[in-house]
């Protein structure tokens, strides 16, 4: 039976996991097949990750069922027993909903942008121009090379006249 703190924890992670897939596999029936698509349409690559991400948390859980759990490595600089840095995390996770918040009315360069810059000084890095400049040429960088190449669709935003 599960007794220690972090068993519960990996339990939570990998049943989170276990759930994010099951939601990837379901929204994936969702998405509209093209009559001109070939043997790999849209629906390929989700159906891949929901099963990888199903499959690999559905032997977490049974793992950590059975009594093994996962050792830190010797390399790691985290402390287990020291409390969470509730602030830390709230930074992060306020940056990634900016993104979600930003998207479509901003676009994705503004989005992303601001998103990589609070990451960025969440995890430590220093503030400055540096890391704004960071972040802007990496979100219009990956901007080009998803819609000009690859042709995938990514909200321009304010900036729809300009890029």
């Amino acid at each position: 039976m599960i007794t220690s703190i972090k068993s519960k924890g990996e339990l939570v992670f990998a049943g989170l996991t276990l759930a994010l897939g099951i939601f990837i596999l379901v929204g994936t029936t969702f998405i509209n097949e093209p009559l001109a698509a070939s043997n790999v349409g849209p629906r390929f690559f989700p159906y891949i990750i929901g099963a990888l991400l199903t499959a690999a948390s559905a032997f977490v859980i049974v793992d950590v069922l059975r009594g093994n759990s996962a050792a830190p490595e010797d390399g790691e600089l985290v402390d287990p027993s020291l409390p969470m840095n509730k602030k830390r995390v709230a930074l992060l996770l306020t940056s990634i909903l900016a993104f979600a918040v930003l998207l479509e009315p901003a676009g994705y360069v503004i989005a992303c942008a601001v998103s990589f810059f609070g990451i960025a000084v969440t995890l430590g890095a220093r503030l400055g121009w540096r890391v704004a400049v960071a972040s802007v040429a990496l979100s219009f960088a990956i901007y080009l090379l998803f819609t000009r190449p690859l042709g995938i669709y990514l909200p321009p935003g304010v900036l729809a006249g300009i890029l």
